[in-house]
Order: C-alpha cells, then structure tokens, then sequence
C-alpha cells in the first residue's frame, strides 16, 4: 500500500509513482516559456532520467496541441453559445452550475479526444553508415543520413517532424493549409514546398536551404532562408547565415564527402560519422591544415591513404583508430 495518501476535491487520491510523475512533468510543461536556464537544465535533466519521465511528458504535450485544434472545432462553436445560455438561465445554485460545466468538460473531453486525437509519431531512423530515402504520408521525400532519427506526426492542421539527432534532407510535398515544421530542440524550421538539409549535433544545429523558401525560428530570433544559405543555430551565437556550396551540400545524399580548403580535423571529424573505425589526429599540429578532396563515405581506411597522397602525413593503421601522423 502506498506511504502517502492525500484528499483533493473530494475524491481519494493514491499517491503513486506514477501520479508524482504525472504531477512532475505537468509542472515542468508549465513553465517551460518562462523558465531559467537552470530550470531548463533540470527539466532536461529529469527527461532523461527515466523514459517514463519523458513518455508523461510528451503525452501532456499531446493534449495540449489537442486543445489547440479542439478550440477551434466547428461542433464546439456551434455548442458554446446555446449552451452559455443555458447556463446563463438556470437558477441551480453557482456551485452545481460549476460542477455540471466541469463534468460536462471532462466527459467531452474526453469523448473528443478520442475523435480528434492524432496519431502516434511515426518513427524513422539508420544505423551508423547507413543512408535510407522515405516517402512520407503526404508524399514529402526524406532522405536519412547516417545515424540519424526522425519522429513524425501529423495533424489535421500542421505536419511535425521532430529530428532527434543527424541530419535529413526533405523535399516537401506543397501544402499551403499544412505548414511542413521541422523542430529541433526548442528551434524550428517552417516550409511548404520546397527542399532543404537540416542537421543537429550534440552542441548545435543547421539549415540548408537548397530550393524555395523557409522560416528558421531560434529563441527569439526569426530569419527567412534563401537558396544557397546555410543558417547555423547555436546557443551563444543566435542564428548565423553564411552561403553554402551546393555541391558540397548535396554530396552525402550520394555517398560522398566534398571538402574545399577544409581543416584536417574537419576532414577526420566528418569522416568518422559514418564508419565504427575512427580516424584520429596524432599530432595537434595537423588540425589546421588545409583539404580539399571527394571522399566516399564509410571507407576510412581509403580516406586515410588519399589523405597520405595529398599532405605531409604518414599513417598508423595497426591499432584499432588510424592514425595520422605528421611526416
């Protein structure tokens, strides 16, 4: 039997894990426009702690957008006028007033839901090295690249996709009513016809947008891409726009990996997304020096003689990382 129990509104109410996990992520979800840095930390801390934490947690979000499109509902606005009316003529006492309204809410609530209520996410992801293509259910294009995770849900008014690591191309089937929003993190990425990369790093995020037009949203910040921009989101900087070579954009939807006068370490850092055996710098004096070169992805040890081939470099390949070494 539960240690705690507690009276509310007259109903007995057990004080379980699950009702104080329940009240936990509600008050977490309540505050999350006004909360601190500090506050944020500990709610993302407290998400990752226990997946029912975050399970609780997206289903408070669930209801809420919910309440969003239930407002709105045509049955609803026929209903509020006659029945405020009503409610207006009765002579039963305030508090049964109160009470009938609130029964009346819970009930149809609970009835619209189950109407309205929209769809699981739809889960789409890769292993590391893999790259898969997928037509979504309004016929948008995604392109997964390596080791890369989306979740999916649409609604009657809006089609979400959550990307929760990696990076995607999508090329966005038009729908003027159906704003096409890509969310990353507390970022966003809003579209409805066009083609564009999105990427999302432990520490950072970004948008390429290759054709049309898109809204990137980032804290309090908002910028509308053009083609051949890239818009890089991270905490400390805000939003910053540069110009992307499309070439070098596109070429990991066909496998490849294209750098222009790119550091070393860039090289070897975007090399090892996509293969379990890692290229490594032995000496921090190669960092910095400048590559240019295409590469296919997931073969480092070919990455690895090119690179000996062009540059002052030898190889160390006998360990379980290949090392590069200064010549």
């Amino acid at each position: 039997m539960p240690a705690a129990r507690r009276w509310a509104t007259g109903i007995f109410e057990m004080d379980t894990p699950s009702s104080r996990i329940a009240e936990q992520a509600t008050e977490y979800f309540s505050r999350r426009r006004a909360e601190s840095p500090q506050q944020r930390r500990q709610r993302e801390a407290w998400l990752a702690a226990d997946p029912r934490h975050a399970a609780e947690y997206a289903k408070i979000q669930r209801l809420w957008d919910l309440a969003g499109e239930l407002r709105d509902a045509p049955r609803l606005q026929a209903l509020r006028g006659p029945d405020m009316a009503s409610l207006r003529r009765s002579r039963w006492p305030g508090w049964a007033s109160a009470a009938a309204v609130t029964v009346g809410l819970l009930f149809g609530g609970v009835f619209m839901a189950s109407r309205y209520a929209p769809p699981e996410a739809v889960i789409y992801a890769t292993a590391l090295g893999e790259r898969r293509t997928e037509t979504l259910a309004d016929g948008t294009v995604a392109v997964l690249n390596t080791d890369t995770a989306l979740a999916v849900r649409y609604s009657r008014r809006r089609r979400d996709v959550e990307l929760r690591h990696g990076e995607a191309q999508f090329d966005v089937a038009r729908d003027a009513a159906k704003p096409f929003v890509v969310h990353l993190g507390d970022s966003t990425v809003t579209a409805i016809g066009t083609r564009f990369q999105v990427r999302r790093d432990a520490d950072a995020a970004a948008v390429t947008l290759l054709e049309g037009k898109v809204e990137v949203a980032h804290g309090q910040e908002r910028h509308a891409l053009q083609p051949n921009e890239r818009a890089l989101l991270t905490a400390n900087a805000g939003i910053l726009v540069q110009p992307v070579d499309l070439e070098q954009a596109n070429g990991w939807v066909d496998g490849w990996l294209r750098f222009r006068n790119a550091p070393l370490s860039q090289v070897v850092a975007e090399a090892n997304r996509y293969s379990d055996r890692k290229l490594r710098l032995g000496d921090p004096s190669l960092a910095d020096i400048p590559l240019s070169g295409n590469f296919r992805a997931g073969q480092s040890a070919s990455i690895a003689t090119s690179v000996q081939l062009i540059l002052p470099v030898r190889v160390d390949d006998s360990g379980a990382d290949i090392v590069l070494l200064p010549e």
